[in-house]
């Protein structure tokens, strides 16, 4: 059966552990006073379109997680060049009859619809919020030096927590009634043990909830982005001293989380009565059907992906939307809902507007989920539309930088098509033929075992365990692989390079999922990837191709690049990660 759960773990795209209604919180939280804020100084200018810091660091931080390449001097001034090159052929892309392509019409159009719902959200979450107070800021400080140990009930359905709950008041011992609830086996004398939680890292709501009750006491079902919880408090170690200058120190970056939780955990309260509200009603059948199409599409599997925080799940790409948009009739009913007074069909060409911004593997393998995570979308666009948010300077901003992108990248493709089309023979410089021949790949031939876990907290306790000498052998899921080449697709791959030797980690694998990893031996040989001539020549005109023209453009382009203020801020940066 489908059914729609409104989660609150993001709507788009991110390459960052974060939630996605947080990040669009903190990117707008100081847009009210861009005038005295730093980050909305000019630090270069192309042809009259002007970047801010904040415009150039958002997009070098992504350009870092997305590249693996570490923060320097040169690598900035570097990207800085990528986004110079950027708007020179964007401003350009009008002589070559680009704003009429169909791509870039769409792209801008997708833009409008997200920037509006994204600017509609954060001003109604600041309508609700007040800026965190000293009161709230020290216990925070307070709660954060502190470290809880807990245990829980957790259920995707409130109902079944009420009876353990009475249980719970009545007096019966917490480690009882969660071998009773979980059904456990055999008695367990971990059952809900979760382990050792901090302020800032868990759930927001769990964490208010657990961090606000004594040692030895439970807290009544508490509801969080995952479900719904009693949390039983275990133990908590308190810190020795709180001093005043180190709190002084660390108000800053602690305001600035607290506002965030406050943000998010509001966030998540509108959403949730926003969508209660709509009186939702899927189309089991059609979503059904929607679901078995995404199966079957071709090249659906995505290897070597660790679904982690660190690692979010792939998006759709163009080529997967051009399919799934052939394959299912548009017009399908996917779900209904209350707005304005009325009933109103969610349908397939309405997932498909949201469809760039989502996951793929939810799509695939929580369908319902993701309708509704779509549905949720165009509601809050049509709430924005309804505001008149189409004319907010803002939106119309992103709508450009979007627009530029589009067409920067529109420009470079006629480029390409050129090139290829070029049938005269070039030398290929050495320079050129060294840069893409030093590509290189491993072999890695390894001995090592491994364990399955139901979850990350499972695989933790299951290497306390053994570092207490309980024998791997003995848990069940144990496999041992003896030694032997490792694949570079297999997923067990860049986890056995990175592992430390005769050492069990906890470790997450897109097969697998969460699994106790021990390597014993590892042996790793560089091997260089040869790239054919031919191969060379055709990389090499399309390199020329752009290279000239934008060499070309740059001759009539007008560029101011504020230096001073380009070295300031990598100084701040730096200073930061040398006190981190």
């Amino acid at each position: 059966m489908f059914s729609f759960t409104w989660t609150f773990d993001g709507c788009f795209k991110t390459k960052q552990p974060l939630l996605f209604i947080a990040i669009l919180l903190t990117i707008f939280s100081c847009t009210d006073s861009k005038q005295n804020h730093p980050d909305y100084d000019i630090l270069f200018e192309v042809n009259g379109i002007k970047r801010t810091v904040y415009d150039f660091e958002s997009k070098y931080v992504a350009h870092l997680i997305t590249t693996g390449r570490n923060d320097s001097k040169v690598e900035r001034y570097a990207f800085l060049n990528e986004k110079i090159d950027e708007l020179i052929l964007a401003d350009a892309s009008d002589e070559k009859g680009l704003l009429d392509h169909p791509i870039y019409l769409s792209a801008i159009n997708f833009q409008q619809r997200k920037s509006m719902m994204d600017v509609f959200f954060v001003d109604e979450m600041n309508k609700l919020l007040e800026p965190p107070t000293d009161e709230e800021v020290r216990l925070a400080y307070d709660r954060k030096q502190r470290r809880v140990y807990v245990r829980q009930l957790f259920s995707m359905q409130r109902e079944e927590l009420l009876q353990p709950y009475e249980r719970l008041k009545q007096g019966d011992d917490f480690v009882d009634v969660a071998n009773d609830f979980y059904e456990t086996e055999q008695y367990d004398s971990l059952a809900g043990y979760l382990g050792r939680i901090s302020y800032f890292d868990v759930d927001d709501a769990f964490a208010d909830a657990a961090f606000s009750t004594n040692e030895g006491d439970f807290t009544a079902p508490v509801r969080s982005k995952f479900g719904y919880h009693i949390i039983y408090v275990e133990y908590i170690e308190f810190p020795a001293m709180l001093a005043e200058d180190d709190y002084q120190y660390r108000k800053p970056g602690l305001t600035s989380q607290v506002q965030l939780r406050k943000q998010q955990l509001v966030s998540n309260d509108y959403v949730r009565d926003l969508m209660e509200s709509l009186a939702v009603s899927a189309d089991e059948k059609n979503l059904n059907d929607l679901r078995e199409v995404i199966l079957n599409l071709n090249g659906d599997e995505i290897t070597n992906t660790n679904q982690t925080e660190e690692n979010p799940t792939a998006n759709w790409d163009d080529r997967r939307l051009d399919e799934l948009e052939a394959s299912f009739p548009k017009e399908t009913v996917l779900a209904s809902y209350v707005f304005a007074g009325e009933r109103v069909d969610f349908t397939f060409d309405d997932y498909l507007k949201w469809l760039p911004f989502l996951s793929f593997n939810e799509s695939k393998n929580r369908t319902g989920a993701s309708v509704g995570r779509a549905l949720r979308n165009e509601v809050l666009f049509k709430l924005a539309e309804k505001e008149g948010y189409d004319r907010d300077e803002r939106v119309q901003d992103r709508v450009k930088t979007r627009g530029y992108e589009i067409l920067a990248e529109l420009y470079q493709y006629e480029l390409t098509k050129e090139a290829l089309a070029d049938t005269t023979t070039l030398e290929v410089p050495n320079s050129f033929r060294d840069r893409l021949i030093s590509r290189r790949y491993y072999i890695m031939e390894a001995e090592y075992w491994k364990i399955n876990a139901l979850d990350m907290n499972a695989a933790k306790r299951i290497v306390s365990e053994i570092e207490q000498g309980l024998n791997p052998e003995m848990f069940d899921g144990f496999v041992s692989i003896s030694r032997q080449v490792v694949d570079q697709s297999s997923s067990d791959f860049d986890l056995v390079k990175r592992s430390l030797l005769n050492t069990p980690v906890v470790a997450h694998s897109a097969d697998d999922g969460w699994l106790v990893l021990n390597v014993q031996e590892r042996d790793l040989t560089e091997v260089a990837n040869s790239t054919n001539v031919e191969n060379l020549e055709t990389r090499y005109k399309v390199y020329s191709n752009i290279v000239d023209e934008l060499e070309y453009l740059r001759e009539d382009a007008t560029i101011v690049v504020d230096s001073v203020l380009f070295d300031d801020i990598y100084e701040v940066w730096k200073k930061k990660n040398e006190e981190e």
